[in-house]
């Protein structure tokens, strides 16, 4: 990978959109087939014969470790590419994570005072677009890479590159595909390769303003506050960054707010609670008592915590206390896990849950159930993680 000054540069960027985790049961890389897609590709950049060899292939966001500080790493990776791969969907054009690296891009071209910049963004159409709405340009675009007469090209133009990827009867038009790509790819940057620089930061920090947000994150600790690092030596970001990265990359623009703000903003957003064990379960729900019981918790025990037993006592209370059920990640492969599946379960709670807004007037909440009320339908309810 080149993300460092000083290391080889690459061929091309990867850009996607996130998928979200559907369940706990859903495969854990719900991006499984980009991978695939990068692996190909890059094999078939390594493997052109006009290649340089000083050059690295290709970067792909997944091949950084989880708690990586993304956002300085994606800036350097973006300012050592040559050619950039939007995979086009209809997601892609909604997630501020995606566009934010595709306009970084496009800004570090009109920098470098670069002709025909676009021949350096090389998009692919990675799941059907309507072509007749407001996507014909780059439908089209993504479109450009085949000949017109070429057999695959109508099949790509009707599934998209991620349908052909995963079923084995395309195999052979996937793969003349991917060729297609990777012979742009090593041609542009041979003909007009890009002098290295650093563009914009792709994506800024977290908003600030809890207006412009779609989800809250908040924590409760003892003596840690705001730069609580549970798992120090895997994760750069403080905890509450990191969710609220996660979700950005989600398509949910995060903020991070003090527990005050979250009292005064979960009754009308989608609310993530992280708990630090160390609390006594009394201490805990009475800091969270008046939060809507759609807040989800995660009780996180750190790397000093690993014996912690008051996180199940914690779980347990604010679960009876009616919050969802949700264990504690003891690990921080088990935090990074649940992450995606909390952020999602938040909007699913808030959206059942959640203030009902009527067509004038202020919002009106739902009522707070507690457990046991006949009308209380989380009842029944599996656990969130």
């Amino acid at each position: 990978m080149s993300t460092v000054t000083g290391e080889p540069e690459t061929y091309f960027f990867l850009s996607y959109a996130h998928s979200v985790p559907l369940s706990e049961k859903a495969r854990p890389d719900t991006d499984y087939w980009v991978k695939q897609f990068f692996q190909d590709l890059s094999a078939a950049v390594a493997g052109h014969p006009q290649r340089n060899e000083e050059l690295d292939a290709g970067f792909f966001d997944g091949l950084l470790p989880a708690g990586a500080d993304l956002r300085t790493l994606l800036t350097e990776a973006l300012g050592a590419a040559h050619v950039f791969i939007p995979l086009y969907s209809k997601n892609y054009f909604g997630n501020r994570w995606a566009t934010g690296e595709l306009d970084a891009f496009r800004t570090r071209l009109a920098d470098a005072g670069t002709q025909h910049a676009e021949r350096h963004i090389v998009p692919v159409l990675w799941s059907p677009l309507d072509s007749w709405d407001d996507r014909a340009q780059e439908v089209a675009a993504a479109l450009a890479i085949i000949d017109e007469d070429a057999p695959e090209r109508a099949d790509y133009a009707q599934n998209g590159l991620r349908a052909l990827c995963k079923l084995g009867a395309y195999r052979m038009q996937y793969m003349r595909i991917v060729q297609a790509v990777a012979e742009r790819i090593v041609v542009v940057t041979r003909a007009h390769p890009l002098p290295r620089s650093k563009p914009p930061t792709a994506i800024q920090p977290h908003a600030t303003d809890p207006r412009d947000a779609r989800l809250v994150v908040t924590i409760l600790t003892g003596e840690k506050g705001a730069g609580w690092r549970p798992y120090p030596t895997e994760h750069e970001l403080v905890l509450a960054d990191y969710v609220a990265a996660t979700a950005d990359r989600l398509g949910m623009p995060a903020t991070v707010l003090d527990l005050a703000g979250a009292a005064e903003w979960s009754p009308v957003k989608p609310t993530v609670l992280l708990i630090d064990p160390d609390l006594t379960a009394r201490n805990a729900l009475a800091a969270v008592d008046a939060l809507p019981r759609w807040v989800v918790p995660l009780v996180v025990v750190g790397d000093d915590q690993r014996g912690a037993a008051g996180a199940d006592a914690v779980a347990a209370t604010l679960q009876d206390a009616g919050f969802p059920k949700v264990l504690p990640a003891r690990t921080a492969s088990e935090f990074e896990r649940a992450v995606p599946i909390l952020v999602t379960e938040a909007n699913k709670q808030f959206l059942r849950l959640g203030p009902v807004d009527p067509p004038a007037g202020p919002a009106t909440p739902r009522p707070r159930l507690r457990p046991g009320t006949a009308s209380d339908d989380r009842q029944g309810q599996g656990d969130a993680r």
